[in-house]
């Protein structure tokens, strides 16, 4: 008989830590109010592919910008929203009141506008956070695959412990396909629902506004609807969305038949105890085609008058709307660069040590929305928005995340899109400061939406 091969292995101890897990469950008892959380270590396994192989339940993935952590879910434990910005404290300190002691993550985000969703955004309320049921965790290359179970009375418990372990028990841990399988996605039709001259009469608007002093700059936000011919994958598109854009957040939560996903390049705040890390990015070129004329526009990027003073607005705004909350502040004082596929950002790392006391809820009140997708002054561009843009931006520039005990991190919602079935919506914007032109910001806001049509093309 020949000998199992590793395949074989990987998957056989996979299902070791199924058995390993459902013992325990078996074990558990109710206790009123108390999250009940186990884990074991597994074999290495691709969280996307992972994800995308069990449909059926609502699934959500985080990964940070460097890779080191990956957070993916199936299912929920618990489950927490909001339908205005004056809950997210409430929401937050709920959070850390059921995962404390227990090493688990709450997933989820929060709306542009701090208002619950219309029209295609209908199913998402101004906040949600999810604790999954089933949690895969990659941390410094280590994996492991955890449970939670969470339940207010006796009845609750007995439902959410046999629901868990059916889908435990169901799982697959099929391997990935080959890198080079086929993909057959095709985009069958695009709407854009604003055009160019569109474009230009909003810009015209927003720079009146600012010739007059009422802002020092406005987000123009667009959105393109695309079909397919067929349903989209969600999770293996968001991994080659991923594969092209390297060195950015990646996330998605799934509500009902829609996937709400992005690869963000930029972090609203991430938080360790008292430590707190954030930045400025803003100020846009695209790529090159070649390594000479990528130098010509990294160094446009950098010694352009309107671009550094796009940048220093949200510089400013980042260190003031931080400085009441820290003790001090420490930042580079030249920006740098950050590189992705289609474009490139100026770039400024800001950190500081948070005062005692100084939690989640502070400093998302104070950092969102940035200028980078808001504009500055911060209400006066937000109302600004409110009456010309003709869609609704739902978590589009909003915030997504995670929330663990010691650590949380959040990226601003950009670069991301909308998926139910074959419609994809794709959003974009662009900031609008003096010396703006339309041609310009028109061709931002397609070099953004490119970064996703190159999913699609490739």
């Amino acid at each position: 008989m020949p000998c199992p091969g590793p395949a074989h292995h990987a998957l056989s101890s996979h299902q070791q830590a199924v058995t390993r897990l459902l013992a325990e469950i078996d074990s558990w008892r109710f206790r009123e109010g108390e999250l009940l959380h186990a884990a074991v270590a597994i074999p290495a396994i691709d969280a996307f592919h992972w994800l995308e192989n069990n449909p059926g339940e609502s699934r959500c993935l985080w990964q940070n910008r460097e890779q080191t952590l990956t957070l993916a879910g199936i299912g929920i434990a618990v489950e927490l929203d909001a339908d205005t910005a004056e809950d997210y404290d409430r929401l937050l300190k709920r959070i850390t009141a059921i995962t404390d002691g227990r090493d688990t993550a709450f997933l989820g985000g929060f709306a542009f506008d701090g208002r619950s969703g219309e029209r295609e955004w209908h199913d998402f309320p101004a906040a949600r956070f999810v604790l999954p049921a089933i949690e895969l965790r990659q941390r410094d290359g280590d994996f492991r695959l955890a449970v939670n179970l969470h339940a207010s009375n006796h009845d609750e418990f007995v439902r959410n412990k046999t629901r868990l372990i059916t889908h435990l028990s169901r799982l697959s841990f099929a391997p990935p396909l080959p890198a080079d399988a086929d993909w057959s996605i095709r985009i069958t039709r695009r709407l854009n629902n604003m055009s160019f001259d569109e474009c230009q009469e909003h810009i015209r608007h927003i720079l009146e506004h600012i010739d007059q002093g009422h802002i020092h700059k406005a987000v123009l936000a667009r959105r393109v609807e695309l079909q397919l011919n067929e349903a989209l994958p969600g999770f293996m598109a968001l991994k080659r969305w991923h594969h092209f854009n390297d060195g950015s957040f990646c996330f998605a939560l799934e509500h009902g038949r829609k996937l709400f996903m992005g690869c963000s390049p930029e972090r609203l705040f991430s938080r360790e105890d008292r430590r707190v890390c954030t930045e400025s990015l803003a100020g846009t070129v695209r790529r090159g085609h070649s390594r000479e004329e990528d130098a010509r526009l990294e160094h446009t990027l950098l010694q352009d008058p309107k671009l550094i003073h796009e940048h220093d607005l949200v510089t400013r705004y980042v260190r003031e709307r931080l400085a009441p909350w820290v003790i001090h502040i420490d930042c580079p004082a030249q920006a740098g660069v950050v590189k992705l596929d289609r474009i490139q950002h100026r770039y400024l790392p800001i950190h500081g040590t948070l005062r005692p006391g100084v939690m989640d809820d502070q400093l998302l009140n104070a950092l969102h929305p940035t200028p980078a997708v808001c504009g500055s002054p911060r209400r006066e561009a937000q109302d600004l928005i409110a009456r010309r843009e003709t869609n609704d931006r739902g978590w589009y520039s909003g915030v997504m995340g995670m929330i663990s005990p010691r650590y949380s991190e959040f990226a601003v919602a950009i670069r991301s899109a909308l998926v139910e079935d074959n419609q994809v919506l794709c959003y974009s914007g662009v900031g609008i400061v003096a010396g703006s032109t339309p041609e310009s910001e028109w061709n931002e806001l397609e070099a953004k939406i490119e970064s996703f049509l190159a999913v699609l093309w490739s």
